[in-house]
C-alpha cells in the first residue's frame, strides 16, 4: 500500500538480511500506471512467497489482487497484521499471520549430508 511505503522498505531490508530476493520493489514507481500494473504482476507470479502488510486499516485493493494471484499460483502468504481478518481467504492453510520463519537463517549446501567424500 502507497500509505506504507516506509515500512515497506524496512520489511524489505528484513527480508534481504535473510538472504531472500525481492522479486519487484514496487517503492519505488510510478503508482498508477499501465507498465506499474504488469511489473507487479509479475512481480507476484515469480515469487515464491508473498508478503502482505495489512498493520492499518487502509483500502487494500491492489494488494487483495496480488493476494488472489498468489492463492491462485499456491504461493505461501506471510500477513502482518491483522488489518485483513475480514476476508475468508486468510483462513487458507497457506496463509500465515507472522514473517518470523521468512527471517530465520537458511542453509543451502551442494553436497548431501551424509556424503564423507
Amino acid at each position: 500500500k502507497w500509505e506504507e511505503i516506509p515500512r515497506a522498505r524496512e520489511v524489505m531490508a528484513l527480508l534481504r538480511d535473510a538472504g531472500h530476493t525481492i522479486t519487484y520493489d514496487w517503492t519505488h514507481c510510478d503508482q498508477f500506471s499501465p507498465e506499474q500494473a504488469v511489473a507487479d504482476k509479475q512481480g507476484v507470479m515469480t515469487a515464491d512467497a508473498l508478503v502482505f502488510i495489512a498493520e492499518k486499516n487502509l483500502p487494500y485493493k491492489g494488494a487483495y489482487v496480488e493476494f488472489g494471484i498468489a492463492v491462485a499460483r499456491g504461493i505461501p502468504i506471510y500477513i502482518m497484521g491483522r488489518e485483513i481478518e475480514q476476508c475468508i481467504f486468510v483462513k487458507l492453510p497457506e496463509v500465515q499471520f507472522s514473517i518470523a520463519e521468512l527471517l530465520r537463517p537458511t542453509f543451502t549446501t551442494d553436497t548431501d549430508p551424509g556424503d564423507e567424500n
